[in-house]
């Protein structure tokens, strides 16, 4: 069983990372970023045969799914960038 969700709150956010240079990227951030996704996404779990990961992630890929996904995920990184928990350095 898996949250279909996570994965493509990870592809979101790695489209956004790459046309948004200014956010940092460092691990830390970026967990805190998806988790913060994930925590505002209602969950859609998936198990047993393909069939039903093929209809979820469909349904995912939907222009109006990704739209939200997006929004989501890009006010994370915000958020996140405002108070990053990583060092100074990183």
């Amino acid at each position: 069983m898996k949250n279909a969700i996570e994965e493509a709150v990870r592809d979101v956010y790695r489209s956004l990372k790459a046309r948004h240079a200014e956010f940092c990227a460092c691990a830390r951030c970026e967990d805190d970023v998806i988790a913060f996704a994930l925590n505002h996404t209602r969950p859609r779990y998936v198990a047993g045969p393909p069939m039903g990961a093929a209809v979820t992630s469909v349904q995912l890929a939907q222009d109006q799914s990704r739209a939200e996904l997006t929004v989501i995920v890009f006010d994370a990184m915000k958020r996140v960038a405002q108070e990053p928990r990583h060092s100074p350095t990183a």
